[in-house]
């Protein structure tokens, strides 16, 4: 699998780098963390993705994209 395009100091990343990276709207990403499908915190206001919790979805995939996720 490919490196994510992210700052490499950075363990976090927002909802909105998420969805650009994987080409979904903001709202799907939401919902994934609300079904518990994508795991994320939310210190503040914001949810935040952990880079690692990202890469294991992609991973799960089995070809390291999302194609077909319902």
């Amino acid at each position: 699998m490919h490196e994510l395009p992210f700052s490499k100091s950075a363990s976090y990343i927002s909802v909105k780098e998420c969805a650009v990276f994987l080409g979904m709207n903001t709202k799907t990403i939401r919902r994934w963390i609300t079904s518990g499908k994508l795991p994320a915190t939310k210190p503040g206001h914001d949810w935040r993705i952990a880079k690692s919790d990202l890469k294991a979805l992609l991973a799960a995939r089995g070809n390291g994209t999302l194609d077909h996720v319902p």
